[in-house]
């Protein structure tokens, strides 16, 4: 008996799992969670139709390819940003990211433009065809836009927002700085106009102001993940997207915890840091949002980390003088004008391009401490934060001013970090900490420490603060050891 001939579907490739997401899902599984998160924004189908159609043709190239395959943390990747840009947004909050969404699904495409060309897939139509769809897209989402705010009226748009009239005013500011933007297009113009007349005139706001340094969250998009724990916030890497441009910054978020009673010296700090003149050891700040919860900073991205994790890498070492004379010429730029950092520790100095060393978190000394008392984060992190601390801040009384001087002991207690990788005085229980502290003790001396840069190290942490060598002599000290030089001598 002749069988007959079947036609047999081909089984489809398995998927594999997405481990940046709860519950590590299936990337079939992601997929169509997608598809279903369409209806929450739906004046940008068109766009994130053409994205999905991308990501579904890929698919199967990717899964097929194994898990040691560098693409397939790249598709997770890709999927990963998208679902999470489909979360639920109101009316006015989409209105007012419009232009941030269209510019992270062109992200998304150019990422996904790099999957097709490492699969040699760069002529087939499904590379290109979504960019001749492109501007068909946007035109849908203005039109749908209109017509879902023609729809709904000026109460729902405000009850609608969670978060109480201070949202409402930060979405506000949020189209304020959209319609001072020049890549702004004349449709878009009207439509924002027009819902701003609309929603003030509702809420009856009259004479909005907005700082020139004015961040609203819907212009930043930020990881899930904490690069670290600080003592008043935590600090992410994201994209702050502003006059049509992507760029790569470091968010960071007080701690929620720490309420409306911080937000007055937020916003002194804010406008402090942002009006400091620019010093190449200083942490650029872009800017901030004063009346988002929780409040947040947007600064550079240094890409090399902090200088803990840099001197982990032993190769890094030779540069140890090097690096610490920058750090000391940007200590010495807060010094002149009298700013105490007053957190010097070098999870809080950064590394960026070139090896640049940048101070951050500087001067935040009343936000630290009104984190502490509200945020258990904040009160950890303050209980590691002692071992930098010479004993003058731990038995000061709260009149005090800040003292330069202490900044020269937690100096001194960064080059002893670096160099034994560890923080000061080892892995010792905190609280024994400040007792060692105060008896004027400080840490062992590291092995590979010469005699004179320990006797130079040791000045820096004296008990007495009034011994301690200013920031100018520690610079012209730094420069004997070779610190002038990038191979650091």
């Amino acid at each position: 008996m002749e069988m007959e001939d079947v036609n047999m579907e081909p089984e489809p490739v398995p998927g594999f799992l997405v481990d940046r997401l709860r519950g590590t899902p299936d990337s079939r599984e992601v997929l169509r969670e997608v598809a279903d998160r369409f209806r929450w924004m739906p004046e940008n189908d068109m766009l994130l139709r053409g994205v999905r159609f991308r990501l579904v043709f890929l698919h199967d190239h990717v899964a097929s390819l194994g898990p040691l395959n560098s693409l397939q943390p790249q598709y997770a990747d890709i999927l990963v940003r998208f679902l999470k840009l489909l979360r639920d947004k109101i009316l006015l909050v989409r209105l007012a990211k419009m232009d941030t969404i269209v510019q992270m699904l062109r992200d998304l495409h150019r990422r996904i433009d790099e999957i097709f060309r490492s699969l040699d897939l760069a002529d087939s139509k499904e590379m290109t065809q979504w960019e001749s769809e492109w501007e068909g897209g946007c035109k849908s989402q203005r039109s749908k836009l209109t017509q879902l705010l023609l729809d709904t009226k000026d109460r729902k748009l405000v009850n609608d927002v969670k978060g109480g009239d201070k949202k409402v005013d930060e979405l506000l500011m949020c189209f304020l700085v959209a319609l001072d933007s020049k890549n702004l297009s004349e449709e878009e113009r009207v439509l924002k106009q027009r819902t701003f007349d609309r929603v003030a005139g509702y809420r009856k706001v009259k004479g909005l102001h907005i700082f020139d340094w004015f961040i609203p969250i819907e212009s930043v998009d930020f990881e899930d993940e904490a690069i670290d724990i600080g003592t008043f916030g935590v600090p992410r890497r994201g994209s702050w997207i502003h006059d049509g441009v992507r760029q790569d910054v470091v968010v960071k978020l007080l701690f929620e915890e720490t309420g409306n009673s911080a937000d007055e010296l937020f916003l002194e700090q804010l406008a402090f840091w942002f009006n400091l003149p620019p010093h190449k050891n200083i942490l650029k700040l872009h800017g901030g949002c004063h009346v988002n919860s929780p409040p947040f900073f947007v600064c550079e991205n240094a890409h090399n980390g902090n200088l803990g994790d840099f001197f982990l890498d032993e190769s890094n070492m030779p540069r140890f003088w090097f690096m610490f004379l920058q750090l000391a010429e940007g200590l010495k730029f807060l010094h002149d004008k009298k700013i105490v950092h007053g957190g010097l520790k070098c999870n809080n100095v950064l590394v960026g391009e070139d090896n640049t060393v940048k101070l951050a978190d500087f001067n935040f000394s009343r936000i630290r401490s009104l984190s502490l008392g509200l945020s258990e984060n904040g009160a950890k992190a303050q209980s590691v934060a002692v071992r930098w601390k010479p004993r003058e801040l731990l038995n000061q009384c709260g009149s005090e001013l800040p003292r330069l001087e202490s900044d020269i002991y937690s100096l001194g207690m960064c080059m002893i970090e670096a160099h034994t990788q560890e923080p000061p005085f080892g892995f010792i229980n905190d609280d024994e900490v400040p007792k060692k502290i105060d008896s004027g003790e400080i840490p062992s001396r590291p092995e590979e420490l010469s005699d004179v840069e320990w006797e130079f190290i040791s000045q820096l942490c004296a008990v007495d603060y009034s011994t301690r060598p200013t920031i100018d002599e520690v610079i012209v000290t730094i420069r004997t050891f070779g610190g002038q030089t990038a191979a650091g001598g």
